[in-house]
C-alpha cells in the first residue's frame, strides 16, 4: 500500500531522541532512512540508559526502528567522500550537531546543497543557530528548565520538576519532522531545497500555551500546582480508595453541576461560595481539601462509573502496563512487534496518525550497526573492488553476516 512518504530518501547524522525521533516518523510513512552511525561505536544511544535487551539500549531500539545503518569513519577523507555521494541521491538532510560541527567536519548546507540543491536540510540543536545560549550542549533536562516548563512543573511547596516524559526531545522530533515536510512541501513550489533549523527550546516554548497567557495579562511568573489546574477548579488529580483519578469541571456552570451530581453531592452546585470558577480558584484550598475527603471514599472504578453516567470530566491514573493494555489502546492495534535480526520479537508503538487511505506502519527493525554499510554503497555508485577496498581500510563496517554475503 501506498503511504505519503513512499519515494522519499533521508540521510540522518542524528543521535539520542530528538533527532532520531524525527527521523523514525518520516519513516513510518515512506520515507528511506539512511542512518549515518561513526565507528566504531555507532549512535551513543545504543548504549545509554539501564534497560537493554541483550547488548542493546532499549532507547535505541524505540527510536530508530526501519532505518538502515552505514557505519564509516567520517572524518577520514575517504569516509566524507563515501557520505557527499549519498547526499547526491537524498531528498531530506537530519542532522543534530551543536551550530557549526557539520560545517567543521564538511556535511554542513552550503557543502551539501552545492553538491544537490534539492535538499531539505533540517538542523536540530537544543538553542538554535544563534544567541549566546547556541554555542553549548543541551539535553532534554536542561531544555526543559531554560524554557520556563520546569518552574511550572510539580508541586508549588517543592523545588521545579522535570516532567517525566522527554518533553523537549519530543516536542524537537515532532517539529523536526514536520519542518522537513513544510520543506518537501516549499520545495514542489519552488523547485529547490532549503535550510531549516529547529531548536529544541522553541519548540518546548510553543507548549507554553495557557500559563504564558495569564503572564501577559497579569505580568506575574506562574505558580507551579502539582497536578492541578492553573485556572480551571476543581480539575485535579484525587486519590481515591485504591488509586488515583483525574476529575474536574469543564464547560461552565453545566459542567460544575454535573461533576457535583457525580460525586453525589447535587446541593454543592449551589452553594454560593462555589457557584463561579473564580470563585473556586479563591477557595481552591479548602474546596479540594473536601472533595478529597469525597473521593477517598469509592474505589477508582467506582468513580469512573459515576462520572460516566453524569457525563462528567474524568479519568484514570493509568500505570503503563494499565493502558498499554487497556481496550481503547489494543483496537486501534497501537502495540506492535518487530523481528530484530538477533533480539527476537521487541514491542513497539506503532504510528499515531492514522490516514484512511495511505496508512503508515513499522517498515522494520532497529537496525544492526553497520548492517546496511554494503547495500548502501551500492546504491551510491561503488563496485564490489571500492567496497572491499573501503572495508579493509576500515573506512566503513558491516557486520559479519552482511559481509560474507557480498563476498558469497
Amino acid at each position: 500500500m501506498t503511504r505519503p512518504l513512499d519515494g522519499i530518501r533521508v540521510l540522518d547524522f542524528t543521535r539520542h531522541m530528538a533527532g532520531p525521533y524525527g527521523t523514525q516518523l518520516l519513516g513510518d510513512y515512506g520515507a528511506d532512512v539512511i542512518k549515518v552511525e561513526s565507528l566504531p561505536h555507532g549512535d551513543g544511544s545504543r548504549q545509554v540508559g539501564t534497560a537493554f535487551v541483550g547488548d542493546e539500549s532499549a532507547l535505541f531500539l524505540i527510536w530508530n526502528r526501519g532505518k538502515k545503518s552505514i557505519a564509516l569513519d567520517m572524518r577520514s577523507p575517504e569516509g566524507l567522500e563515501v557520505v557527499h555521494r549519498i547526499a547526491e541521491t537524498v531528498d531530506v538532510v537530519f542532522t543534530s550537531y551543536r551550530p557549526g560541527v557539520a560545517d567543521d567536519i564538511g556535511v554542513g548546507y552550503e557543502a551539501l546543497s552545492a553538491l544537490n540543491d534539492q535538499i531539505v536540510y533540517v538542523s536540530v540543536t537544543a538553542f538554535g543557530p544563534d544567541g549566546p545560549l547556541a554555542p553549548y550542549p543541551g539535553t532534554d533536562p536542561v531544555v526543559q528548565a531554560v524554557s520556563g516548563v520546569m518552574s511550572v512543573t510539580g508541586e508549588s511547596d517543592r523545588g521545579p520538576s522535570l516532567v517525566g516524559v522527554p518533553m523537549a526531545d519530543f516536542t524537537g522530533a515532532m517539529v523536526g519532522a514536520q519542518a522537513a515536510m513544510l520543506g518537501l512541501f516549499a520545495r514542489q513550489r519552488t523547485g529547490k531545497g532549503q535550510m531549516i533549523d529547529v531548536s529544541m527550546l522553541y519548540a518546548l516554548m510553543s507548549s507554553l500555551t495557557t500559563r504564558l497567557a495569564s503572564h501577559w495579562v497579569n505580568g506575574e511568573d506562574p505558580d507551579r500546582y502539582g497536578s492541578a489546574h492553573s485556572v480551571v477548579v476543581p480539575y485535579e488529580a484525587f486519590e481515591t480508595a485504591d488509586g488515583h483519578v483525574v476529575a474536574g469541571v469543564w464547560g461552565g456552570t453545566d459542567g460544575w453541576e454535573r461533576f457535583c451530581r457525580a460525586i453525589g453531592k447535587p446541593e454543592l452546585a449551589h452553594d454560593e461560595r462555589y457557584l463561579t470558577n473564580q470563585q473556586r480558584v479563591d477557595a481552591r484550598p479548602e474546596l479540594t481539601e473536601y472533595l478529597q475527603r469525597i473521593f477517598l471514599d469509592r474505589t477508582s472504578k467506582e468513580w469512573e462509573t459515576s462520572f460516566n453516567e453524569h457525563r462528567a470530566l474524568f479519568g484514570p491514573v493509568f500505570t503503563f502496563s494499565q493502558i498499554l493494555n487497556h481496550p481503547q489502546v489494543q483496537q486501534a492495534g497501537l502495540v506492535q512487534s518487530v523481528e530484530h535480526p538477533t533480539l527476537g520479537e521487541i514491542p513497539q508503538l506503532g504510528p499515531v496518525i492514522f490516514l484512511h487511505d495511505t496508512p503508515g506502519e513499522i517498515s522494520g527493525p532497529p537496525p544492526l550497526l553497520g548492517q546496511h554499510t554494503l547495500e548502501i554503497l551500492k546504491e551510491a555508485g561503488y563496485d564490489d573492488s571500492s567496497i572491499s577496498d573501503l572495508l579493509a581500510a576500515g573506512v566503513v563496517a558491516a557486520p559479519a553476516t552482511t559481509s560474507q554475503e557480498n563476498a558469497e
